[in-house]
């Protein structure tokens, strides 16, 4: 296959992908989504979800590593990355409990050398937060009896990104993602009153879209030790950014006829209101001990300040947040085994109490799948994430994910030389 035709056949792919996570958005099925963008997607591709999500000070020539864009340099072959997420998810109160599942697209990623060994490019698409939920409160008023509160949320932020990553000097590289960020979020309240005549229900949407460009940096240096060991240390992180954004209200009453909403009042609409969400700042250091032959250790510390968080100037009562992350491969001539864990001080605070989570996972990748051919890749992560407590009437969650990715690398853009 020539390099035109192999570049227009991932370009036909990329457009797939663009679609999927367009119609796949909403993949979160948590309350806790309710609050600022969403659920946050998991960072970084399937190989380093095994890895406990640590990688920011990964670089290498044959996966991509979009944690830390100064690894992009390290592709020194063309590299095609894509995914898949599917979890099942259990949720419990101090009461009642509830199960879910779903599967959604993950990531696509595209990266090749532009000057080899000195500059390379990367391009993709991946999903940023997800929003899903759907709440029924019921409560007794006295003198009007029986009120039922709705609260539903949908919708979700993706990217669309392109980054470069430069080497600067011996063993020290630097990179930038420019993504275009898109998306809607929806949040939805209705006062409904299931057992009463005499009222009028009432319903009422927020819709926010947004549309801008974020970016985001790194930076990488890697130095060799004794005994044929190597160490890097990576930075990644982005400043406050504000986003702009497009905030949709819709407010009217309604009837319910055979289970079909009835409108009684004119739908009320304020129009549509342009502002800012301003992204928090994020910061991650990383560190990665390897050996030339078998094996490799990584550990990530990160913290983003969602105090600086704000959706059209409303701050949402949220807290920063702060991880560690951490693991580990080992490789074998056609096999390399993944493990890894992680513990995440969440931006969420609810009733005076903190919403964290833990989790563990393991992980294969199944290497050389086309024996005369740059080395390709299936990898496998499959995880398990506590997050909440049933404290305070609070929510404790579960969830098993099963994350696949595949893994292609060729080389491109080559003069071929005949006799």
């Amino acid at each position: 296959m020539t390099d035109l035709k192999r570049f227009s056949f991932c370009s036909i792919l990329f457009f797939l992908g663009c679609l999927s996570a367009l119609h796949a958005q909403t993949g979160s099925l948590s309350p806790y989504s309710r609050y600022g963008i969403g659920d946050l997607s998991t960072e970084g591709f399937t190989y380093q979800t095994a890895m406990g999500g640590a990688g920011s000070a990964i670089g290498s020539a044959f996966f991509i590593n979009y944690l830390n864009p100064a690894s992009y340099v390290y592709d020194t072959t063309t590299v095609f990355e894509f995914g898949l997420r599917a979890e099942i998810s259990s949720f419990a109160t101090s009461s009642q409990s509830t199960s879910a599942s779903s599967a959604n697209f993950s990531h696509f990623c595209l990266a090749f050398p532009v000057i080899k060994t000195h500059w390379s490019a990367a391009l993709g698409l991946a999903p940023v937060s997800s929003v899903g939920y759907d709440l029924n409160l019921y409560e007794n008023i006295q003198n009007i009896g029986v009120v039922k509160n709705v609260y539903t949320g949908t919708g979700g932020l993706s990217k669309v990104f392109m980054g470069n990553s430069f080497k600067i000097a011996k063993g020290l590289t630097a990179g930038v993602n420019i993504s275009y960020l898109f998306g809607t979020i929806e949040n939805l309240k209705a006062v409904e009153f299931p057992y009463g005549s005499n009222y009028y229900n009432s319903k009422y949407i927020n819709s926010v879209t947004v549309n801008d460009f974020y970016l985001n940096y790194g930076l990488m240096y890697q130095f060799d030790l004794p005994k044929n060991k190597r160490l890097s240390i990576g930075l990644a992180g982005a400043p406050d950014s504000k986003t702009n954004a497009t905030n949709y209200l819709t407010y009217y009453n309604y009837t319910k006829i055979g289970g079909y909403e009835v409108i009684k009042d004119s739908i009320i609409k304020d129009g549509k209101a342009r502002g800012n969400i301003v992204l928090p700042a994020y910061y991650r250091l990383g560190a990665t001990l390897s050996s030339a032959t078998n094996w490799s250790a990584s550990l990530d510390l990160s913290m983003q300040q969602w105090e600086h968080f704000e959706n059209f100037g409303s701050a949402d009562s949220l807290v920063n947040s702060y991880a560690i992350q951490g693991g580990g491969e080992y490789r074998f001539n056609k096999m390399i085994v993944r493990a890894g864990g992680h513990y995440r001080k969440n931006y969420l605070e609810l009733r005076n109490t903190p919403i964290n989570e833990y989790g563990v996972s393991l992980g294969m990748g199944l290497v050389k799948l086309l024996p005369k051919r740059p080395t390709s890749t299936i990898n496998l992560a499959i995880e398990y994430i506590h997050r909440g407590t049933k404290e305070n009437n609070l929510l404790s969650e579960n969830y098993f994910r099963i994350h696949l990715g595949l893994t292609l690398a060729d080389i491109w853009f080559i003069k071929y030389q005949y006799d």
